[in-house]
């Protein structure tokens, strides 16, 4: 093959544009029935799919509570390196087409109950022992219970937190 013949070849192709076009034409026409349904199925097949199977990693979690010492006070590079083991915990946690991302990641949490801040750390169960292992060396992790981690639920308040006293001289 010469380049002639690649040259003629691609000019004969350049002229017969039109009729593959036509062609096409006729053939979207002629099975726009099923076209537009088919991909429509697809997504809600895939919906459907990853909504199943997100299920069972929102299900089965862990939770570790960080409890810091005392004289608590850690250095950047703690820091850092403790950031870098908990995206290293979600990458642990295979991840394929439907497992949603909200199902495999790794939830940190500050709370602050009778005046002791605990830091609780929360992440799909197949990722308990990389959690587990993760800590500052002045905390003591503590493993919270299924029944503690799914009772409490994150409370957002915005502004001022008002006692009942000055609302009611608010409301008068």
């Amino acid at each position: 093959m010469t380049t002639n013949d690649v040259i003629d070849r691609l000019i004969q192709v350049g002229q017969d544009l039109p009729a593959y076009g036509q062609t096409a034409i006729t053939w979207l026409t002629g099975n726009m029935w099923w076209l537009i349904p088919v991909p429509v199925v697809v997504a809600v097949s895939v919906s459907v799919a990853r909504r199943r199977f997100g299920r069972k990693p929102l299900k089965d979690r862990q939770a570790f509570e960080l409890l810091p010492t005392t004289g608590f006070d850690p250095v950047l590079e703690d820091v850092l390196r403790f950031a870098k083991q908990l995206a290293q915990a979600q990458r642990s946690v295979s991840r394929w087409a439907f497992t949603p991302v909200r199902g495999t990641a790794v939830r940190v949490r500050l709370l602050s109950q009778g005046g002791l801040l605990t830091m609780r750390i929360e992440g799909p169960a197949r990722a308990a022992a990389v959690l587990r292992h993760q800590s500052y060396s002045q905390c003591e992790m503590r493993a919270v219970g299924p029944a503690v981690a799914s009772s409490e639920r994150p409370e957002i308040r915005l502004g001022v937190d008002l006692d009942t006293s000055s609302q009611t001289a608010l409301a008068a």
